[in-house]
């Protein structure tokens, strides 16, 4: 499970080439379920992140879904439960009580992106900063403990000062593709080397495989959707199980040096091939890559959608408006402080953050509640 988990969030394990500086020490096992990623797991977690996955998770499991019989104690919340901070040995958690797993006297809740010492954060605190061109912030409702889910821009939303389009939350261009493959320093080959090295129709070249494994030269029109071409960046790729191919192409008296990735025998294969141009991106004005192919897209959904904004906010990806600053949620035609319906409460900049009557920790000032660490607990259900 822990290696079905990495690799849906892009993390490999047994990589070639990529290893620990030193052993990982186990934790001790009466510690409450730690969880460590080495260094080489890190560096490719954060380029997923960067690309702009992991979106699902910022949002908490369906308690459904658990199939274990619930247990206080055992360090999750789960049904029937406010906390579960472990044993009474294990316990570092103040607002919690160990031994039946409920919230002491004068606490709304332990944990979450909307808690802080032991009480709810305010209605409007952000909780979840937008992270690239296509993701959207979110805000404390006041009443939950939990961020609300992630949302992001609707898909065809444009991106990366109309270079690219949203897709699921990310924004992929040709720039961000070769920054992930070979460094920051790399930049896309000119449109000749797409053109060329990708009608070649060979394993450096091609827009897909047929079912015999032959590869599939591309069409003029489709170059920019099979393998991905770039210049500069690091001489050996970012990624593990590819090694870098070097192409010349001569343009009249220009002499061309363009780079694509090769995926190593033997790599596992159902993994995405990131020498490959992605899927969403951009190869033209209102067209993008699909299946290897350049095809002409449609934004109706989008267009109805924000036609709806009144000309005052976006789409979000639960086709709702996300009104500008100034305007009022669901239509963004009244006068408000911005978000959606999705978002959370968003309040005025000059509002304050803070509940009142607060000690210095943030605990009632009337309260004998102590300053409490860190809290340890994980969530499982709400």
């Amino acid at each position: 499970m822990c290696v079905l988990g990495g690799r849906g969030v892009g993390v490999e394990r047994g990589l070639a080439g990529v290893v620990p500086a030193r052993p990982t020490p186990s934790p001790a096992p009466r510690q409450p379920f730690p969880r460590v990623f080495s260094a080489c797991s890190r560096r490719q977690l954060r380029a997923y992140f960067r690309k702009g996955g992991g979106a699902c998770l910022s949002n908490a499991p369906d308690s459904g879904l658990l199939v274990p019989r619930a247990r206080c104690g055992n360090g999750f919340v789960e049904e029937g439960e406010e906390c579960d901070c472990g044993t009474g040995q294990e316990c570092l958690d103040s607002c919690c009580l160990a031994h039946n797993c409920s919230l002491r006297a004068g606490a709304q809740c332990t944990h979450g992106d909307c808690c802080a010492y032991c009480l709810l954060k305010p209605a409007g605190a952000l909780c979840r900063r937008a992270v690239g061109d296509c993701d959207l912030p979110e805000f404390c409702t006041g009443t939950s403990p939990y961020c609300p889910p992630d949302i992001y821009l609707l898909d065809g939303s444009p991106c990366a000062s109309g270079r690219g389009y949203c897709r699921d939350g990310a924004c992929p261009t040709l720039e961000q593709q070769c920054r992930q493959l070979w460094g920051p320093g790399s930049r896309p080959a000119p449109e000749a080397c797409f053109q060329v090295v990708n009608s070649a129709g060979d394993a450096h070249g091609n827009c897909g495989q047929r079912g015999d494994g032959s590869f599939v030269p591309c069409a003029q029109r489709d170059a920019q959707c099979g393998k991905l071409q770039c210049q500069g960046g690091e001489q050996s790729a970012l990624v593990p199980h590819t090694a870098p191919v070097d192409s010349t192409v001569h343009l009249g008296s220009r002499e061309l040096t363009c780079r694509g990735a090769f995926v190593l025998p033997g790599a596992q294969l159902d993994l995405p091939d990131l020498g490959l141009v992605e899927s969403g991106t951009q190869c033209g004005p209102r067209m993008v890559c699909q299946e290897r192919r350049c095809q002409n897209t449609t934004f109706q959904e989008l267009e109805l959608c924000l036609a709806a904004c009144h000309g005052h906010g976006v789409c979000n990806s639960n086709r709702n408006c996300h009104c500008s600053p100034g305007w009022a949620p669901p239509s963004c035609d009244k006068p408000g402080f911005g978000g959606s319906v999705d978002s959370g409460p968003v309040q005025p900049e000059s509002a304050p953050r803070e509940t009142s009557g607060q000690g210095l920790c943030g605990a009632p000032q009337d309260s004998a509640m102590p300053c409490p660490p860190q809290a340890r607990t994980l969530s499982r259900w709400q």
